[in-house]
């Protein structure tokens, strides 16, 4: 799993890295572990991240407007703030944070939140076979979207990685429902945090990739995806 942390101050930075360490090697867990001292790189980045430990107090603006910015572009981000100021804690949540923590660093309560964290990701994680009946795990939050050629059903993940199962369009609708995936044509389901925009007759991904987007399937598509960006301001 990724995992980045985002703090301008490099002792601290090191401190939480050390951390995250210790309860991996405690858990017998892998974080992947991504630091970044200028948020301006983590933006760039953000497309490979579910999840972001932040500072509050940066160098030129806060963490909670970077926090308004992150959310405008991925809402399914999970944010940990950190700062040695308990009174932004408000105006965190307010924006949606998964956690708070008030520097120095309770370890403890680090972990429980990594806890939380790996918890919240093995309910979003699902096991496909693929066509040569390898078996691999999928976060379906990573995946941009699905198309069928026949029986067969082509995975598009972000990292443009791309699984073949057997599985009918029916059964991914039923299981992706609740995730905001929403089909463009009667053989595409696309996932609409990965919608960069939307033409006449193409979905245009942020992966790169495009999609046919039928005349029956236009309109109520485009109000889904205009409801996502509502409900992200």
């Amino acid at each position: 799993m990724k995992l980045a942390i985002c703090d301008n101050e490099k002792i601290d930075l090191l401190h939480i890295i050390k951390l995250v360490q210790e309860y991996c090697k405690k858990n017998d867990y892998f974080f992947e572990i991504y630091t970044y001292q200028d948020y301006k790189k983590l933006i760039e980045n953000l497309d490979d991240f579910n999840y972001i430990i932040l500072d509050v107090l940066l160098n030129d603006l806060t963490g909670i407007q970077l926090a308004k910015e992150i959310h405008n572009m991925n809402r399914d981000i999970k944010i940990i703030f950190c700062s040695t100021n308990p009174e932004y804690s408000i105006e965190a949540f307010e924006v949606d944070a998964f956690r708070y923590l008030v520097k120095p660093i309770d370890k403890l309560k680090l972990f429980e939140y990594l806890d939380e964290i790996r918890k919240y990701e093995n309910e979003s994680q699902i096991t496909l076979m693929d066509c040569q009946r390898k078996k691999c795990s999928v976060n379906v939050l990573d995946i941009c979207y699905i198309d069928m050629n026949g029986r067969l059903s082509n995975v598009h993940l972000k990292n443009k990685f791309t699984i073949t199962v057997r599985k009918p369009m029916k059964d991914w609708i039923l299981l992706l429902s609740k995730y905001n995936f929403h089909l463009t044509h009667k053989g595409v389901l696309v996932n609409l945090k990965y919608v960069s925009t939307i033409e006449k007759e193409i979905v245009i991904l942020k992966n790169g990739d495009s999609v046919y987007l039928s005349r029956k399937y236009r309109k109520e598509f485009e109000e889904k995806y205009m409801n996502m960006l509502s409900d992200m301001l």
